[in-house]
């Protein structure tokens, strides 16, 4: 990350981005009872914490690739939440978890950081169990990588996805698409995908 996106995961606008995300995803997917859930890429750790409340997530596992950022999680954490919320340091290319044991898996806008992102899709179906929840916010290149932002922010330049490299990417693991999530943007995507029943 750099400083742009520094200063974009610590604004308030960015919170409040963050709690419209989550109110989509109640729309799509409604309440529903989830025990254990992995958020990939947690920043700071707001975005686990407004899961944790609004959608009543009973415990996150949150990770971020950022040593200092974990541990402003683990500082940012409520006291409320303690026994809730889980940081650590990993990757989401290798997660160091066992097949299927998440019931929902969380994404604010990671992926398109990941430089083998195909892979991380991988491994966060690996360890989806059946019936389990994809919340998931993306942004595509058309955005990111445009004539001005292209040149202020840091993202992996090879295999890059849009919404059909995505969405492809996602019915490979065996995900699929909850019915009501609106496609068709080439700027960016907000929507739940369940894990296939078997």
């Amino acid at each position: 990350m750099n400083w742009p996106e520094r200063v974009w995961i610590h604004s308030p606008v960015r919170r409040f981005v963050q709690a419209l995300e989550v109110k989509t995803w109640l729309s799509l997917c409604g309440r529903r009872k989830v025990h254990l859930a992995l958020e990939i890429g947690c920043g700071a750790g707001r975005g686990a914490q407004m899961v944790a409340r609004m959608m009543g997530y009973e415990t996150i596992v949150a990770f971020d690739l950022e040593e200092r950022l974990v541990r402003k999680s683990i500082r940012n954490r409520p006291r409320a939440l303690a026994e809730r919320l889980e940081f650590f340091v990993g990757d989401a290319q290798d997660l160091p978890f066992p097949d299927v044991c998440f019931d929902a898996v969380i994404n604010f806008g990671i992926i398109h950081h990941v430089i083998d992102w195909r892979r991380c899709i991988r491994e966060l179906g690996r360890v989806t169990k059946r019936g389990g929840l994809f919340c998931f916010e993306e942004i595509f290149p058309a955005l990111y990588a445009n004539a001005l932002l292209g040149r202020m922010l840091r993202h992996p330049t090879q295999d890059r996805f849009d919404e059909k490299a995505f969405l492809e990417e996602l019915r490979r693991n065996d995900f699929r698409l909850l019915p009501q999530v609106r496609t068709g943007s080439k700027y960016r995507i907000i929507g739940v995908a369940e894990k296939i029943p078997e």
